[in-house]
């Protein structure tokens, strides 16, 4: 689907409303046309066109599912004023695997450090096969920890600045190298580098933006939550409803629409919204924090998210599979000694990184939880 989309935007110049119709032309495709159709939109929304009606639209897109060598072939013939033009795009019979249930995921937590002081986020990378280096995000400031072989041979602290207060501060952490981050936090960015001293800048974020892989979310200073807006990597800017956190699936991994959001709203209430941010389902008893993970276990959407408790109690984590607008828990929940601080998946998005308050110790948790495959 998201190639397909990606070769029917090239035939679309950008703001191009367009009008589509899905045809099963082998009346047996594992797919319900009508879905098909809803995606399709909702991927090209991303491209910069727009759905409409087929008397007022631009282009018309007339899709049919046929079958091809190894499988199916989408094929797409775009016509507009200026004349037509056709696109295809192959897709894999899902049919074999999808008789054969894959392994059950279960999460696992490794504990990585601990401190009495509150951490918002965390980041290690290695230097070489003997050094590695820790940089840990404090509401205050930035730590910088350099071990070689296992012992501690250089601490540093920067202070950080600060251009709102908040009674709940957020922080991220983004790891260019080893020797460089950039932190963003209370409505600043903060670039630093460490070569040969650990040194640091701080700025206000140009539009309060985050940046979160091919999408920035815009945060709401000085509150801790996201006002809603997205600008996606053409520019093209969605408003959905404000949240905590957001999660949306990787085309390449999970086949699902790149344009679907999972939004964490900060009125507790979890939904699912496509390219057009109209709510479509939501979900019940999910907390603040959601990340998308990809455990390898299969082609399935999978969303690792909080409990829906405070923070005066243990929390627990759990993995969702999402089908369509539905999600189900798979595996066992993870529980943790107290409330989860901060969830950011990582780079390779394999596991994530949390922070938990041990309600028992006082300490602050910074831990790496994965999920791994088992029959």
């Amino acid at each position: 689907m998201h190639a397909l989309a990606e070769k029917i935007a090239s035939a679309l110049t950008p703001a191009h409303t367009f009008s589509v119709e899905v045809k099963d032309v082998t009346q047996s495709a594992p797919v319900d046309p009508p879905a098909l159709r809803r995606a399709l939109a909702d991927q090209l929304s991303i491209f910069g066109s727009r759905q409409v009606e087929s008397d007022s639209a631009e282009s018309h897109l007339q899709v049919s599912i046929s079958h091809g060598v190894d499988g199916y072939l989408l094929v797409a013939e775009v016509s507009s004023a200026g004349g037509s033009q056709t696109v295809m795009a192959a897709v894999a019979n899902p049919e074999p695997v999808a008789t054969q249930p894959g392994p059950a995921p279960s999460l696992d937590r490794k504990i990585v450090w601990q401190q009495p002081r509150p951490i918002l986020d965390f980041a290690q990378a290695d230097i070489d096969a003997s050094h590695t280096v820790w940089y840990i995000l404090e509401p205050e400031r930035i730590e910088l920890y350099e071990f070689s072989g296992g012992a501690e041979i250089l601490h540093d602290a920067k202070t950080l600045g600060r251009s709102f207060a908040s009674r709940d501060p957020r922080g991220r952490i983004v790891l260019t190298d080893a020797t460089h981050i950039t932190a963003f936090h209370a409505g600043m960015q903060c670039d630093s580098s460490w070569s040969p001293t650990f040194s640091i800048q701080c700025k206000g974020i140009p539009g309060q933006q985050w940046p979160m892989g091919a999408v920035s979310w815009r945060f709401e200073s000085p509150r801790n939550y996201f006002s809603g807006n997205m600008v996606f990597s053409n520019s093209v800017e969605t408003k959905f409803p404000a949240f905590y956190s957001a999660a949306s699936p990787s085309p390449e991994t999970s086949g699902q629409s790149g344009s679907k959001w999972i939004i964490a709203g900060i009125d507790g209430q979890t939904q699912v919204a496509g390219g057009t941010a109209d709510a479509s389902s939501s979900f019940e008893g999910w907390g603040s924090d959601i990340a998308t993970l990809a455990p390898g276990c299969g082609p399935q959407w999978l969303v690792l998210a909080t409990g829906a408790g405070d923070w005066t109690q243990p929390d627990r984590l759990q993995l969702y599979e999402i089908t369509d607008q539905r999600a189900a828990a798979v595996g066992q929940p993870l529980d943790v000694p107290g409330p989860v601080l901060a969830l950011w998946a990582t780079a390779d998005g394999k596991s994530a990184r949390v922070v938990v308050k041990n309600l028992e110790t006082g300490l602050y948790e910074a831990s790496i939880v994965t999920p791994s495959c088992s029959k």
